[in-house]
């Protein structure tokens, strides 16, 4: 039936009466069936139905915002119904609930700092204000708790378009330019009077209420005060049922992987799919559940993860500035669906695991930053970046009910910076082996408090300072190490025993890894030897480092008679020893017992496991690929590949450097074209193959690509290239590709070199070899004699052209 006419019908029933004829009557009896029609619910075991029952009253068609609708939900949970009563529907209709609508609109700037949810009649409700998360340009005293979002602007234009869940809100605000504004509409409803809010909860005992929005065709909803707590209350339960699942998986697989009972990969999946769950799901991960996440990560050597899983669950910039974060993970599966950031998710455990993420990344400027962040230090700048100031509030930071119970039992939620803190920005400035990484260790050490002041000291000057500990001081003696200070690491060596302290291992492993950086071995065998005869017990990374240090010296000899010294004390080797006596041995020409070694390893059932790495296997490859053994490379690849070890590119490389030592060039081609990301020595590599296969066309365009762009090569390694390309097409006496790369070499800048003159004359063999006779011209050789000749020539004119010299 049209519009119209049902208008006109209207019309003439307030004029003649109600129900004219009995046709109109049973229009009318239809109009108050009950419709039907699904809810935006999460995804549970729980299924929600709701049902309308429309009451169309004579008065209540012609007043603006007083159309009533009477609202039953029923829930469908294992095949029972649980509802409202129904049946006394049309009688609660006719005592219509009244409500007033007050409409207004806020432009406000991200962060907004309103938490909302989604109703149980699909329409998005303000559940709480975070006037800490809101940025400061906001004032959003105008909106209560209660209040719906109906509208939000459209980024591009002033169109107000239409908010039916959270997901399509949050969508709509995140899609902003950064620092565009984001205009939304409130809707707040008010019964008329208390009378008809007590009348309206008698009659028939209906959850819900709603009410017809301004201009909106469709009904639209609001919450009763009791029922805004029982939906909170619900949608609390079930965000703790599914963080609380989320935590148990996290804690039980984190334990077996400190077991060793299962992989990093295996405990990195697990940590993705439960994001993945989340974001689903639109939840708020609390502060338990993000560190365990982030501390699956770090374990994991997933640094970025946790800093991107971090941002996206707190809302705060995870470098330790007050520069507003974008970082949003959305649900694969579920468009508009995302983790939903939230401040109280912030605390000292996930601040300290953000701290150890930039350690692992050795970025010592975000490290400094992040922990002034914690200290509330907005004073501090690091690398030209102010730091931000963080709430201290732990799990009560936007939740006032969680902060008055909190200050009601006498507690302090509030959570202050330890020597852990300290000790991990100091390991992150260490790490980046730079003068600004000293400075900033430097400062950090000054900052901290000496372990022989007493407690009352402390408390009446250095209150809130941390005190400095053992490992405090192994990360001044690593950082002096790795500067090249050696004097300043054993003067703090000292300072550490002067203050009451006993050195442990791991002092006495950074000393040693000190020497050897300034490339004292011998002294660093002897400390060594002196950690036997203080009682502390070394461990293999004290033994690694020295084998390291007597390797780079070429010392192969003494560095296996370390090994085998290291397992008479019962220290195992792992598979960086393996790898270190391997390298060291290649590195002094002798590839075969590296590959002997290798060969052992594998063999000995204690050792089996340690050689099973890709490390190990590539540098197998290598020993073999020197030796010219492309078989022998090949097959040590088709064994990595059955042990379930994925050959890395420099696997690939290797691999390709043997085939190419063998003249294997077919073999050497294939294996580039398996290589989806080449990087400069692969480039290399694949450019004299080409060149090789007489392919100068591919080798060319390669080249080319990398002059005019795409620069995964280094200006040495284009040099290289064109230098083999020339000599590699004047062997094959094809003088046209010669010049070719000859002046492309000359036009893109670069300046031939003795290299590539060298290059040029061993090709055409115009220097006989020592003991050998310059053959006699005939008329056989004379073609390729003139061809060489022109080519010199070319060479000559060339130069001259641009005015370079020619030297050699």
């Amino acid at each position: 039936e049209s519009v119209k006419k049902r208008r006109q019908r209207r019309r003439r029933r307030r004029t003649d009466g109600p129900h004219s004829n009995q046709q109109e009557q049973e229009q009318d009896e239809q109009e108050r069936n009950i419709h039907q029609r699904p809810l935006p619910h999460r995804k549970t075991d729980r299924r929600r139905r709701t049902i309308v029952l429309r009451s169309m009253t004579a008065g209540a068609s012609r007043t603006r915002g007083r159309r009533q609708y009477v609202r039953v939900s029923r829930f469908v949970l294992g095949g029972t119904v649980a509802a409202a009563s129904a049946a006394a529907a049309p009688s609660t209709s006719a005592a219509a609930i009244s409500k007033d609508i007050t409409e207004f609109e806020l432009t406000l700037s991200r962060p907004l700092g309103i938490n909302v949810e989604d109703g149980p009649d699909g329409y998005v409700i303000v559940t709480a204000l975070n006037e800490t998360a809101s940025s400061p340009s906001n004032d959003i005293s105008a909106v209560g708790i209660g209040d719906r979002i109906v509208a939000v602007d459209s980024s591009l234009g002033n169109q107000m378009w239409p908010v039916s869940n959270v997901a399509g809100l949050v969508s709509a605000c995140t899609s902003r330019l950064p620092g565009q504004t984001v205009s939304l509409r409130f809707e707040r409803v008010e019964l008329a009077d208390d009378d008809e809010r007590d009348g309206g909860a008698a009659a028939g005992g209906v959850p819900y209420a709603t009410a017809t929005a301004v201009g909106s065709e469709a009904p639209s909803s609001s919450l009763q005060p009791a029922n805004l707590a029982a939906v909170r209350a619900e949608g609390a339960q079930t965000r703790q049922a599914l963080l609380s699942r989320c935590r148990d998986v996290l804690q039980k697989y984190t334990a077996q992987y400190k077991a060793q009972e299962v992989t990093p990969k295996v405990l990195l999946t697990v940590a993705d799919k439960i994001v993945a769950a989340l974001a689903d799901s639109s939840v708020s991960p609390d502060a338990a559940t993000l560190n365990l996440l982030m501390n699956a990560y770090v374990t994991c050597g997933k640094a970025e993860d946790a800093i991107r899983t971090f941002e996206a669950s707190t809302g705060v910039s995870a470098d330790g500035s007050s520069r507003p974060t974008d970082t949003v993970i959305e649900s694969k599966t579920k468009p508009g669906y995302r983790i939903m950031p939230n401040l109280s998710a912030l605390n000292l455990y996930t601040a300290t695991n953000l701290l150890r993420a930039h350690s692992s990344r050795r970025d010592g400027f975000a490290a400094r930053r992040v922990l002034a962040a914690m200290e509330g230090r907005e004073d501090v700048v690091v690398n030209g970046i102010r730091a931000a100031s963080w709430p201290r509030g732990g799990e009560s930071v936007g939740d006032e009910d969680a902060a008055a119970a909190a200050a009601a039992a006498g507690k302090s939620d509030n959570w202050v910076t330890d020597t852990r803190c300290y000790n991990i920005v100091l390991a992150a400035a260490s790490k980046m082996k730079s003068s600004s990484g000293l400075k900033i260790a430097s400062d950090i050490f000054d900052s901290m408090v000496d372990p022989k002041m007493s407690k009352e000291e402390w408390a009446a000057s250095a209150a809130g300072r941390p005190f400095r500990d053992a490992v405090t001081y192994n990360s001044m003696i690593a950082a002096y190490g790795r500067a090249g200070r050696i004097q300043d690491a054993m003067d703090m060596f000292r300072a550490l025993k002067s203050c009451g302290l006993e050195p442990d291992k791991f002092t006495y492993t950074s000393l040693i890894k000190a020497k050897v950086e300034s490339g004292d071995v011998d002294d660093a065998k002897s400390i060594l030897d002196s950690m036997e005869s203080k009682g502390v017990e070394a461990d293999v990374f004290a033994y690694n480092s020295v084998i390291k240090g007597l390797c780079d010296k070429y010392r192969w000899y003494e560095a296996k008679e370390l090994v085998t010294e290291m397992e008479w004390n019962g220290v195992r080797p792992d598979s960086y020893t393996y790898g270190m006596l391997m390298n060291g041995l290649i590195k002094a020409g002798k590839p075969g017992p590296a590959l002997t070694l290798f060969e052992t390893a594998c063999a000995d059932p204690r050792t089996i496991n340690i050689a099973q790495n890709v490390q190990i296997y590539t540098t197998a490859v290598t020993a073999a690929s020197m030796m010219g053994d492309h078989a022998r490379a090949l097959g040590l690849v088709s064994r990595m590949v059955g042990s379930g070890v994925k050959p890395n590119l420099k696997t690939f490389t290797s691999l390709m450097g043997g085939c190419l030592s063998s003249g294997k060039t077919s073999y050497a081609l294939d294996i580039f074209g398996k290589i989806s990301e080449p990087d400069g020595y692969a480039l290399e590599l694949g450019i004299r193959a080409f060149c090789d296969s007489g392919d100068f066309a591919s080798a060319t365009s390669l080249l080319t690509e990398q002059r005019d762009g795409r620069r995964e090569m280094s200006g040495k390694q284009i040099m290289s290239s064109y230098d083999y390309t020339i000599s590699s097409a004047l062997k094959q006496r094809n003088y046209q590709v010669a010049r070719d790369a000859l002046t492309e070499l000359i036009n893109s800048g670069y300046i031939p070199s003795k290299k590539t003159f060298r290059a040029i004359i061993d090709a055409l063999s115009l220097v006989p070899k020592r003991g050998q006779m310059r053959p006699q011209l005939t008329d056989d050789n004379r073609g390729e004699a003139e061809g060489a000749f022109d080519f010199m020539i070319f060479v000559l004119d060339s130069m001259e052209q641009r005015k370079l010299p020619v030297v050699g």
